[in-house]
């Protein structure tokens, strides 16, 4: 009874022994954290070494330890809501021995994935990330070879670039999706995905995301393109100012396509509220800034060189100023202003005003009309001897968009944007209205040249497979205009869980106007004409935890489409023979009425 009795005191003395042992074999990581402009401790910041169960509070004082952490190699995350994410990489843990790393954390209205600031070598791979997600910052774009973000895009894994239009994983160019600051902005109608334009030089950073699309981004089947734009500093000013060309001399040189490229930018603290107003003794809190950026690109193309036209055309859009901004085959013209309004570090507000307009000869502009667009350059080959006479398409965006981010506390934000988009293609004989079209003819080569001389038919040579005279087959107008309204609430349960859920409102006007042959009749051999006024609306909520190693990311959403009146009209008439009775069918079994 004795012996079994020491030996139960034993026990629990030979694990401690044994414990403290292990413990002893293991490193410490601490420090303090404090805010960067007042030095005041900020209790409760999340410290965590990424893609492991270690991890800490700050106390009142700012003080925080991890203890008993393996010897190894470690990226210390720390993040606070109102504040930058600071990250250390390469941190070396060794045995009994504690590593001391003081963070200074500087005030911000982003959230915090948006504004991470990195110490040390960027890691290649973060382990805690659940998508196939590449992200290109401002400075790898200033290093690269890029005009717009549709070269950014092109230039990343998994994306290739073929008949002027951009495939993710294999997909086709409308099935990804392209969003500015959150919102899409893509040409639902052109079937070519992007809709506005933007320089590279007013692009913060890019997200190329082609798998394990979380429910924010709903139903994108191949790959998702989330472009920030840059804002202004609030303590100097910064400016920018490029020319660029592939010829100084001879401009008749059939090796260079004639490219001019001016570009210019300005930022910083907005003058009226940041200098004018405060020497009036009228003081407006928080800080404002903003901005600005505006870029012409101007080339001949494949015009230049050896499919050189015989006679010179003009391009005239009918849409945008005529030639005042078409003196060239290639002619691109972005343009960007941003406003920030920081009425605390916590609390953000900014207006973004973009448009973009291209006026070209690129018949892929275009993919998605009533007759089928075979791959090609874009080039209109058979109208290379009357150039005048071929397609010119006008594409024209533009968006403006009001976004509030808030910090409630240190555990939750919420994001709300306001954004009106407008898209348009024109696409016409150089300008001309649909009813003055003439049908193409390729003119035989003189002196003519006939067959079959002595039947009752006679045949003539044709001419060189060009046309001669005459003008192209389509005539196409279509606009979108768009009023969204989106919002999503982000809750940070713990340091391991990562909550968030939003919603998205789109009221749509959407107009078509495509008449082939116009010649032919009063509205052309076929023409598709209509104007709807479709709704989408989305609800999602999603959760993110890590367990150390495991990362359990799931969510739902639910998408709602209104096709509007106007179909619900066409399917319910029986005169619409376009329409099959089986479509009429799916879409009675199918549907659902909601409201109406």
């Amino acid at each position: 009874m004795s012996y079994g009795t020491n030996m139960n005191k034993l026990i629990p003395i030979i694990f401690l022994l044994l414990t403290t042992g292990l413990f002893a074999q293991n490193g410490s990581v601490g420090g303090k954290i404090i805010d960067k402009k007042t030095e005041s401790p900020l209790p409760g910041v999340n410290v965590i070494l990424k893609g492991t169960y270690y991890g800490a509070a700050s106390d009142v004082d700012g003080n925080y330890t991890i203890k008993n952490v393996a010897p190894g190699s470690y990226t210390l995350e720390i993040s606070f809501i109102g504040y930058k994410t600071v990250q250390f990489t390469g941190i070396k843990v060794t045995a009994n021995t504690k590593n001391t790393i003081d963070v200074k954390l500087e005030e911000t209205s982003l959230t915090l994935t948006q504004d991470v600031v990195i110490i040390g070598d960027k890691p290649l791979l973060d382990v805690e990330e659940t998508q196939s997600k590449k992200t290109i910052s401002s400075e790898d774009i200033e290093l690269a070879v890029v005009e717009n973000v549709t070269d950014v895009i092109a230039q990343q894994a998994g994306v290739v670039s073929s008949d002027n239009s951009l495939h993710i994983r294999g997909g086709r160019a409308y099935e990804n999706a392209f969003l500015l600051d959150g919102v899409s902005v893509q040409d639902p109608l052109a079937g070519t995905g992007f809709g506005l334009q933007i320089s590279a030089n007013s692009l913060e950073e890019v997200e190329v995301i082609t798998g394990g699309f979380n429910a924010e981004f709903g139903q994108a089947t191949s790959g998702i393109v989330n472009v920030k734009t840059k804002e202004g500093s609030v303590r100097y000013y910064n400016g920018y100012l490029s020319y660029k060309t592939d010829n100084l001399a001879d401009k008749s040189n059939n090796h260079v396509f004639n490219i001019d490229i001016f570009e210019i930018s300005l930022s910083g603290p907005e003058p009226i509220t940041s200098f004018l107003l405060p020497a009036l003794g009228v003081e407006i809190p928080g800080e404002v800034s903003f901005f600005s950026n505006l870029y012409v690109g101007l080339s001949d193309g494949i015009t230049q060189g050896y499919y050189k036209p015989t006679k010179s055309a003009q391009l005239n859009s009918s849409t945008f100023y005529g030639t005042r901004f078409a003196p060239k085959f290639e002619n691109s013209w972005y343009g960007l202003a941003k406003l920030t309004y920081k009425v605390t570090p916590t609390f953000k507000i900014s207006y973004s005003f973009n448009q973009s307009v291209s006026i070209n000869q690129n018949s892929q502009s275009l993919q998605s009309n009533l007759e089928y667009v075979e791959p090609s350059p874009g080039y209109q080959y058979e109208f290379q001897n009357i150039l005048e006479n071929a397609n010119a398409f006008t594409h024209k965006n533009i968006y403006n968009t009001i976004s509030v981010t808030h910090t409630l506390n240190t555990n939750t934000f919420y994001e709300i944007k306001f954004s009106k988009f407008l898209t348009n293609l024109r696409t016409d004989a150089n300008g001309l209205d649909w009813r003055l079209y003439r049908q193409p003819k390729d003119i035989p080569n003189f002196p003519v040249e006939y067959y079959n001389i002595g039947r009752d038919t006679v045949g003539v040579i044709p001419g060189d497979g060009f046309w001669d005279v005459g003008n192209p087959y389509t005539w196409h107008d279509h606009y979108l205009d768009e009023f969204s309204v989106t919002g999503d609430v982000t809750s940070f349960f713990d340091e391991k869980n990562k909550f968030k859920a939003g919603f998205k409102l789109q009221f749509q006007e959407m107009q078509v106007v495509d008449i082939y042959q116009p010649w032919v009749g009063t509205l052309g051999l076929n023409n598709d004409i209509y104007k709807v006024h479709p709704m989408i609306a989305a609800l999602y909520a999603q959760d993110n935890i890590n367990f150390g190693g495991m990362i359990l990311n799931f969510g739902l959403r639910l998408d709602v489409w209104f096709p509007g009146k106007y179909v619900d009209d066409a399917v319910k008439n029986p005169d619409v023979i376009t329409i099959p009775d089986e479509v009429r069918k799916n879409y009675y079994d199918d549907s659902f009425k909601f409201f109406w």
